[in-house]
């Protein structure tokens, strides 16, 4: 009779994990909650997902969030059949993502933490160094707060991941990318493709190297309000230095 009881207390201890099925054709499970982390595997349509809890992170779909899988990845919780948009798995005790510093950067929470590393990541990617991220973050901070924003005036860029919605003319994404200068929307909808655009006209820009961040910030935006970028620029510092620049 003990042994049973005991036999039955320890099953009662181990936590419940339920199985979904994947609803989506394919679905990228992630090293943390957002699609800027690292791919670890990838699921097929039809796939029982076993979630061991479940986190917010990036907006997906409309929904923040994310579920822990089995596998000790992230998978976002749109793309899986759970028969409702909220809990079916405990909140998971720990920050996403699994390890090698892919917490929260200093003043950003874990969505706004998610965009600026896919931004320094291109910012090494294509060689700017800490200048040119504290542009591209001074940036971000200033046009969206480093939130990826969809846009009613295009109906585009609504059936990408975004986390808000604007209607300012035709600027899409993180940097407010106008669609008529920037009419690739997959990019402009892309954290980190969209940093390589920003990037990219940025180095055009003559003596980029040396030139003020809040200066260099509205050489490549041409902002109607030059001097918002240069009172975030510190911000900026502080966040390229956690992300390694």
């Amino acid at each position: 009779m003990q042994l049973s009881l005991l036999a039955f207390s320890l099953v009662a201890a181990l936590p419940l994990v339920s199985a979904y099925p994947v609803k989506a054709d394919t679905l990228n499970c992630r090293s943390g909650p957002g699609t800027s982390y690292k791919v670890i595997k990838t699921y097929k349509k039809g796939a029982d997902l076993k979630i061991t809890c479940q986190e917010t992170g990036e907006v997906v779909q409309g929904s923040s969030l994310w579920d822990k899988t089995s596998d000790n990845c992230y998978v976002a919780d749109y793309y899986v059949k759970t028969g409702t948009s909220g809990y079916v798995a405990p909140k998971c005790s720990s920050g996403g993502g699994s390890g090698g510093g892919e917490g929260t950067l200093p003043g950003l929470n874990k969505v706004q933490s998610s965009h600026a590393r896919a931004i320094i990541a291109q910012a090494k990617k294509d060689g700017v160094g800490r200048h040119g991220c504290e542009a591209g973050i001074a940036t971000a901070l200033v046009e969206t707060n480093i939130y990826v924003y969809a846009n009613k005036n295009v109906p585009k860029s609504l059936n990408y991941p975004h986390d808000k919605v604007g209607s300012d003319h035709d600027s899409v994404g993180i940097f407010q990318q106008r669609v008529m200068y920037y009419p690739d929307i997959a990019a402009d909808m892309d954290p980190a493709k969209s940093a390589g655009q920003f990037f990219k006209k940025m180095k055009g820009v003559s003596g980029w190297k040396t030139m003020a961040v809040g200066k260099l910030c509205q050489k490549v935006q041409v902002s109607a309000y030059p001097d918002r970028y240069a009172k975030r620029v510190a911000e900026a510092t502080k966040i390229c230095s956690a992300g390694g620049l």
